[in-house]
């Protein structure tokens, strides 16, 4: 199974070879689109399996919503049966990555981030989910531009957040 630093290493791959095939070419945008999504996947990766493990805790740990939101379930009320009253989970719901990511540091953290959004860390994970999200879902009336160093720039940005969360959540840097 595939984890956060493959992914990280097959952005940095396509980089390598851009650069060395970008004297050459005019048109690099089949080494720089994957990059992008891969380094944006590791972030994924690193994020979601947190939420899994501390999901697969005993129930008991996190109270239903919280438990709720780790496994990106729905929270139904029961109007009828022998659970009548009760809350159950079904479903699901998805989240947006920022808002797991900041239910793992405000959540799991032991020191708490004053304010996340305005660091220019996440002032880049603001550019590069833009830029991502133009790759996925493009339209004829945007551009997008990338160039080896925006890749480059965004691939230390999917670094960044993950060491970020994972001071947070162990007070200590991952090793990538």
């Amino acid at each position: 199974m595939l984890n956060y630093r493959d992914y990280l290493n097959f952005a940095e791959r396509y980089i390598r070879h851009a650069e060395k095939d970008g004297i050459n070419s005019s048109n690099l945008e089949w080494l720089l689109i994957p990059s992008i999504i891969l380094a944006w996947t590791a972030i994924e990766s690193f994020v979601n399996n947190r939420l899994f493990d501390y999901g697969s805790l005993p129930e008991e740990k996190f109270e239903l919503h919280e438990r709720a939101f780790l496994l990106e379930r729905k929270i139904k009320f029961i109007d009828s049966g022998t659970k009548l009253g009760s809350f159950v989970l079904e479903g699901n719901e998805y989240k947006r990555l920022e808002d797991k990511i900041f239910f793992l540091i405000s959540k799991f953290s032991s020191k708490k981030e004053k304010d996340l959004k305005g660091k220019s860390l996440w002032q880049n994970f603001q550019e590069f989910k833009t830029l991502r999200d133009n790759i996925l879902h493009p339209r004829t009336d945007k551009d997008i531009e990338i160039d080896i160093n925006k890749v480059k720039k965004h691939i230390d940005t999917s670094k960044n957040i993950i060491q970020l969360i994972s001071e947070h959540l162990w007070a200590k840097k991952v090793e990538f």
